[in-house]
């Protein structure tokens, strides 16, 4: 399955090749348990700047965060998987990624994982706007985030 992954900020918080292992494992992963066949999902990271440039044009507020997601496939929860489809695009601030792990004071890894799963999720239409469509996304991370770590030993 296409996974495009670009790293704009280098390697000041984490090298290339274990991003690029980590993501792709966790995408592969989603896509394959959501029961996709075929689909292309990017994901870039990226800094505050540019982040918060991205959170002010789409979505009207003026600062950094640390995940965004650009659904392919706006309006409402996928049901049933095409074979082939391109998902969207998530994007997450590596340096505000990093700010987080700190103060949870867990690892970059599992913070990134963490995001990850969440972009992915709104990319499948999760939304959480309202309290019950938060519960239910968050029930979702944290079985993916389980799941995950009982996979790949992380």
């Amino acid at each position: 399955m296409p996974i495009e992954i670009n790293n704009k900020t280098g390697r000041k918080w984490i090298s290339s090749g274990k991003l690029h292992r980590l993501t792709s494992d966790i995408i592969e992963y989603l896509l394959k348990d959501e029961g996709f066949k075929e689909a292309i999902v990017s994901v870039l990271f990226t800094d505050d700047a540019e982040i918060k440039d991205l959170n002010q044009k789409f979505r009207g507020i003026n600062r950094p965060t640390d995940v965004l997601s650009f659904s392919m496939i706006e309006g409402e929860e996928i049901k049933s998987p095409e074979p082939s489809i391109i998902l969207g695009d998530i994007v997450i601030s590596l340096e505000t990624a990093s700010h987080q792990a700190q103060k949870i004071k867990h690892s970059l890894e599992d913070e990134i994982t963490l995001l990850l799963i969440h972009g992915f999720l709104h990319l499948l239409g999760y939304n959480d706007e309202k309290k019950e469509d938060k519960k239910k996304m968050s029930l979702k991370t944290r079985f993916y985030l389980k799941k995950f770590k009982e996979k790949f030993n992380h």
